[in-house]
């Protein structure tokens, strides 16, 4: 059984996926059905170093993030889009209840529920750590995005960060930037 909390998590994918995907369909369609080369990555980007004292992590973002509560209250959201919305990077921080798990259950649950939720297929996955902590690194694929995952457990914090781009315009080099980037400060 999926916790609640997984089951709210997957609306940051979903809010993610659902602005981009009309956007990779209407430009593979364009295209004739197959997507364009990638290009090096969002035109116009200018990447920064944003600290987050009180959530305890930096990231590098290529636009200044915006940030909100995330759907279930239980932490905040940041975020920003580049390049006519074919670009997303997040990174989110959630206070977790107590839900019984070993890291490894909820790491396969949310990348298990991110796929359905999307009807992505889980094209890579890894355990990789940070600091110590464990985590989760994967990537899902759908017919119009690629999603880099990776998920860090420090205590009852999960940190999720997150790159969707459309397939036309993924870009490995600013998705390994933003993912390499992410850091805990404390």
């Amino acid at each position: 059984m999926k916790s609640a909390y997984c089951a709210r998590t997957l609306s940051l994918l979903l809010a993610a996926y659902l602005s981009l995907s009309s956007t990779g369909l209407a430009l593979a369609s364009q295209s004739g059905g197959k997507p364009a080369a990638p290009t090096q990555g969002p035109a116009g980007a200018d990447w920064k170093t944003y600290r987050y004292v009180e959530d305890n992590f930096s990231a590098d973002f290529p636009a200044m993030p915006r940030s909100q509560p995330n759907d279930g209250n239980t932490g905040t959201r940041y975020f920003a889009s580049l390049e006519n919305e074919n670009f997303a990077y997040f990174v989110e921080k959630a206070e977790l209840p107590d839900l019984n798990k070993t890291p490894e259950q909820l790491f396969e649950d949310y990348v298990n529920g991110a796929a359905k939720g999307t009807n992505s297929q889980i094209k890579s996955q890894k355990p990789i750590s940070l600091k110590g902590y464990p985590g989760r690194e994967f990537v899902l694929e759908s017919d119009a995005v690629i999603m880099h995952f990776r998920l860090y457990l420090t205590g009852k914090k999960l940190y999720q960060v997150l790159v969707v781009a459309s397939k036309s315009m993924a870009s490995r080099a600013e998705t390994d930037r933003f993912l390499n980037s992410f850091a805990l400060l404390k």
